[in-house]
């Protein structure tokens, strides 16, 4: 896959990051001037030890913003952990606001932000996870069956209210 770094698999986050020092010096917690309500920052580290190093068994989607990671928490709750391809053009301000604003919205048909994390040059947004897989794997994996038109029209409509809530003011 794309997004698997194998010399990142199963590292020690020192090693990834170089130096304890290195790491204090590019901490960018909450005083990073992200005002993202509740939300928590992240360090790398935690990450790492979340997604077990970024392992390749737990990618769980791709594409061309970056890599989705499934991760475990350490209260035990599942995550899911987006890590941002480097080098997408998307500079420190707009990712600072893309976090605020993705902080903010809170409906029943998109996924929850829990957090994000800024090391270096990474750039991480952490969802709740959602166990049904995508819809991409409903409506075109092999072996599923067909869907129902009934069932088709509900995620649709969810999908649409979803997109609407999105563009309210």
């Amino acid at each position: 896959a794309a997004c698997y770094n194998p010399q990142l698999d199963g590292l020690d986050s020192t090693l990834v990051n170089g130096s304890e020092t290195q790491r204090l010096n590019n901490y960018h917690g909450p005083e990073s001037g992200i005002i993202a309500g509740s939300k928590t920052f992240f360090t790398y580290e935690e990450l790492m030890e979340m997604t077990d190093g970024f392992a390749r068994d737990n990618i769980v989607g791709e594409g061309g913003f970056g890599c989705v990671y499934k991760g475990r928490m350490p209260d035990g709750r599942f995550v899911a952990v987006k890590r941002l391809k480097v080098g997408n053009g998307q500079g420190e301000r707009e990712f600072k606001a893309e976090v605020e604003i993705i902080s903010r919205i809170h409906h029943r048909h998109l996924v929850s932000l829990v957090g994000y994390c800024i090391s270096e040059n990474q750039r991480l947004l952490i969802y709740d996870f959602v166990r049904n897989k995508t819809l991409e794997h409903h409506l075109h994996g092999k072996g599923m069956p067909v869907l129902e038109w009934a069932q088709r029209m509900k995620i649709a409509i969810g999908a649409a209210k979803g997109l609407a809530y999105l563009h309210e003011d």
